[in-house]
């Protein structure tokens, strides 16, 4: 578990201190901060592996942080252990149905914290609800994600996104090769839907080169027009100069004919359920629109549509 990223919030700086020496000794990156609205200022622009967290604090106290922390799309799978000195019940449970992973009373023996540390870390490591290359949720999770909505009756969009020609890449280029362009749509999705979202977004990978992520209706368009105008500015850097050049690769097809294709691009399909509850049938929707836009005969770059039929 050496070079992962620990948060240690906690408004003592003795523990700060005693914590950050013990785990520096085992390569932990360690990070303290003293007060809440720090912690919030620095989750906007890092993303630590743990986060070690004080109930009792000015401001902001531990419980209020922790709901912060879970409520955010970017930081809600951060595992949060609670270090406090309070050891009611009562308060290990709020923390619990709040989201934390853990809890250790203070004082605390810095042997069972490293070790408690190492077993939340590996777990989140095999966790299989996450996909192994982007660590992106996978179908369950977008499922659950999609049905929680449905419940609160909160508006959404379901969008499906697939990258068009990228088997043919696999194939030239190689698993290596495509597995860096998986991880860059992840973060492009990430990044777009983050910036004209809010925090009312999530993202999901489906599996290969599929993708879906939740937005407002609204946002989810814009969304998709930054995400497509995006992919089309940077894929041309994954192709080699002379494939640029051409503008195509080509390789045997999936009936094992040569044939040419273009660059990669993406298709969106963009679903904005009203009255359709089930999981399936939203899903249905987005694959035929998918589908539909696929076979557009006249499209050039990576576009997006929208059904608002259902």
């Amino acid at each position: 578990m050496q070079g992962k990223k620990i948060l240690v919030v906690d408004d003592d700086p003795s523990v700060g201190l005693l914590i950050s020496a013990v785990l520096k000794k085992y390569n932990y990156i360690v990070t303290t901060l003293y007060h809440g609205e720090e912690v919030l200022v620095f989750l906007k622009d890092n993303k630590p592996d743990l986060i070690l967290l004080d109930l009792r604090m000015p401001g902001i106290d531990g419980y209020a942080l922790c709901k912060r922390i879970r409520e955010v799309p970017d930081t809600r799978d951060i595992p949060i252990v609670i270090l406090s000195g309070v050891s009611e019940v009562e308060a290990r449970v709020n923390t619990i149905e709040l989201g934390a992973d853990d809890f250790i009373t203070k004082p605390f023996d810095v042997r069972e914290l490293r070790a408690r540390i190492n077993r939340i870390l590996k777990r989140k490591s095999a966790d299989t609800a996450l996909n192994p290359l982007t660590r992106l949720p996978g179908s369950p999770a977008i499922e659950e994600e999609v049905l929680r909505r449905v419940a609160e009756e909160i508006p959404f969009a379901f969008c499906y996104v697939d990258a068009d020609n990228f088997k043919a890449y696999n194939d030239v280029y190689g698993y290596a090769k495509g597995d860096d362009v998986i991880k860059s749509i992840a973060r492009l999705l990430a990044e777009k839907t983050k910036a004209l979202a809010g925090q009312d977004y999530f993202v999901g990978h489906v599996g290969g080169d599929d993708f879906v992520y939740l937005a407002a209706p609204d946002a989810a368009e814009a969304a998709a027009k930054a995400i497509t105008e995006e992919f089309d500015r940077i894929i041309p850097g994954f192709y080699s100069e002379a494939d640029r050049d051409r503008g195509y690769i080509t390789t045997m097809d999936r009936k094992n004919q040569t044939r040419d294709f273009p660059l990669m691009t993406l298709t969106v399909a963009i679903v904005a359920p009203r009255t359709q509850r089930h999981y399936a049938k939203i899903v249905e929707s987005a694959a035929e629109l998918k589908r539909y836009a696929k076979d557009l005969g006249d499209r050039k770059g990576s576009i997006f549509v929208k059904d608002r039929r259902i």
